[in-house]
């Protein structure tokens, strides 16, 4: 009686266990179909249209990508004078021409005056030397090119015109403005 129970628990496993591999052949079958079915759907796709009309657009666009200025400028002074007045602040609009920032003018007008006074010493001196020559002070145009380039060093006419024509730009230049229409960025 023992053998017939040991068989009869025997082939109930083997039942059980055919049972269950063929149902796992049918799922995955079933699955495989299903998945088919899923990327691939049977309703066609429709496409909708509208009269083109000028309203609020609802619809929010998502975009990856890089924002280039038309136009740069980068802007700053010539001198290292200090700061009096600034105008605008990051962000704001400004339109070409517009004042952005000035320097306090007072020592670079002071210097445009000194090397004004210099010049006109050494237009002076220049006159001097040219006269200690013989040339007559109405008329320089007849002084060689060599003597007059001599006689401009020796006074320090050059020296002067130069640093005279600089002080003047430090002046000029002592107010930024927009060179263009924009918007000011990166201000410190």
């Amino acid at each position: 009686m023992k053998k017939y129970n040991c068989i009869w628990v025997l082939l109930c496993c083997l039942a059980c266990v055919g049972t269950t591999s063929c149902s796992d052949k049918k799922s995955s079958a079933d699955e495989q179909e299903k998945g088919v079915t899923t990327v691939l759907p049977d309703t066609k796709n429709e496409v909708t249209t509208q009269i083109l009309k000028k309203r609020t657009f609802a619809h929010e666009l998502v975009s990856n990508g890089k924002v280039n200025a038309r136009s740069k400028a980068d802007l700053r002074f010539e001198t290292g004078e200090v700061i009096a007045r600034i105008y605008v602040k990051n962000g704001d609009r400004v339109h070409k021409g517009q004042k952005l920032a000035e320097l306090d003018k007072f020592r670079l007008e002071q210097k445009l005056s000194q090397a004004e006074d210099a010049l006109l010493k050494a237009e002076l001196e220049l006159k001097d030397v040219l006269i200690g020559q013989g040339y007559t002070p109405d008329d320089f145009s007849k002084v060689p090119v060599e003597t007059m380039r001599i006689a401009k060093v020796k006074s320090g006419y050059e020296q002067s015109k130069s640093q005279y024509e600089l002080a003047k730009r430090e002046t000029e230049h002592a107010t930024l403005t927009a060179p263009f229409d924009g918007v000011v960025a990166n201000l410190f």
